[in-house]
């Protein structure tokens, strides 16, 4: 029987989805022991003493939210198995519950673009992998496939971790003023993103408004936070239950081993996006073009039914071809394969609202085996892979 000690936040999604990952392993393997210590051991350099609360315990494994300067030997000494979450930067030498952040990045960038965004920003915390990762990530698809590279400008980094929750809320909506119009937001986590839609609801002098100038999206789909918000948060949904069974197996793995021989067998464990809920600080479609605009929205309103570019060129005052080399190089891809893409998006969303992949298919008028197709083409997943790593 495993005994593990969590020191994380489990006023946070994270830390309460790892929990619920780990207790799931447990039902369904052999049962487990998980006790809680307060995260505020690793602050006044209490980790030694964490450490002989653990061993007095006999905690097997430790996971904790450590900092990148803090001494994790204590754990090592006692024979405990140390795995860091939430950190600044990776451990060297022990299990790191780390993540896909690059993808993430990328996955925000898509999904800005699919709404005709062509102005990006990033507002994030510097000097943090998960958020360096983010931002980086976002930035090459800014720059590779909407032609949009970020300035210096456009990225807002907040320096200091420690005083993270505190923002100045007169050089924030400075900062949102000075970007171009409409502009897509990514942030590192949901938090952020709750800043800046609370700076812009602080002053009603801003004349900023969320979505119809700014369209803002966090990261860790964290309910409480995302629901809080007005409007309501969309944000990158992760793995991260998935992660907690995949550390549990870990840890159970490695008791099984000599302790001389546990270290050789280290792997870091990788909590993945999943796909992006759609809440109201992005429920928009915007472009600079009125009549791209017109367009993008028809589709929106009709891409259960049968959509031709002929049905398309009826709607605006341009000839079939003036229409599809304007929508190419404003959209950056062609009519048809947007019309694909926002497809497969609203099949996505239909499935993990509860219709099975056929009746979702069924629900936009289409032949489910083609629309699978497309979905893995688009997402490398089948829509059962993609269900079961979503669920």
């Amino acid at each position: 029987m495993a005994r593990v000690l969590m020191m994380t936040d489990f006023t946070e999604s994270y830390g309460n989805k790892l929990l619920q990952g780990i207790i799931k392993y447990s039902h369904e393997h052999s049962p487990w022991v998980v006790g809680k210590i307060p995260l505020s051991f690793r602050d006044g350099n209490q980790l030694k003493t964490a450490a002989e609360i653990a061993d007095h315990w006999k905690a097997d494994a430790i996971i904790g939210q450590f900092r990148s300067f803090e001494d994790i030997r204590p754990f090592q000494e006692k024979g405990i198995i140390p795995v860091a979450q939430d950190f600044l930067q990776s451990f060297p030498g022990i299990i790191n519950i780390t993540g896909d952040y690059l993808e993430a990045g990328r996955m925000a960038a898509r999904y800005f673009m699919e709404r005709g965004l062509r102005h990006f920003a990033y507002y994030g915390l510097n000097g943090v992998v998960w958020s360096d990762g983010r931002r980086d990530g976002f930035m090459e698809v800014a720059a590779r496939d909407a032609g949009a590279p970020l300035r210096k400008s456009d990225i807002r980094e907040i320096k200091n971790l420690k005083t993270s929750w505190w923002y100045n809320t007169e050089k924030l909506i400075h900062w949102l003023r000075s970007l171009p119009k409409p502009v897509g937001i990514y942030c590192c986590d949901d938090n952020k993103a709750y800043n800046i839609i609370e700076a812009c609801s602080q002053s009603q002098q801003t004349g900023l408004r969320i979505p119809e100038d700014i369209l803002l999206l966090g990261t860790d789909n964290d309910e409480t936070v995302c629901q809080l918000c007005m409007p309501q948060l969309s944000s990158v949904a992760l793995d991260v239950e998935i992660a907690g069974s995949q550390v549990a197996a870990l840890i159970e793995y490695l008791l099984n081993l000599p302790p001389g021989e546990r270290s050789k067998h280290y792997s870091d464990i990788i909590v993945r996006p999943t796909h992006i809920v759609t809440r109201h600080s992005t429920d928009a479609l915007v472009n600079d073009n009125p009549y791209i605009s017109k367009i993008l929205r028809y589709i929106e309103n009709n891409i259960g039914k049968s959509l031709r570019v002929e049905d398309l060129v009826s709607l605006v005052p341009m000839s079939r071809r003036t229409l599809e080399e304007t929508f190419s190089k404003s959209m950056g891809t062609s009519i048809y394969r947007y019309i694909i893409q926002t497809r497969v998006a609203r099949f996505q969303k239909l499935i993990l609202g509860g219709l099975s992949p056929s009746q979702a298919a069924m629900e936009l008028g289409l032949e489910y085996k083609s629309l699978s197709r497309e979905f893995k083409r688009q997402t490398g997943l089948s829509p059962k892979e993609f269900l079961s790593q979503a669920q």
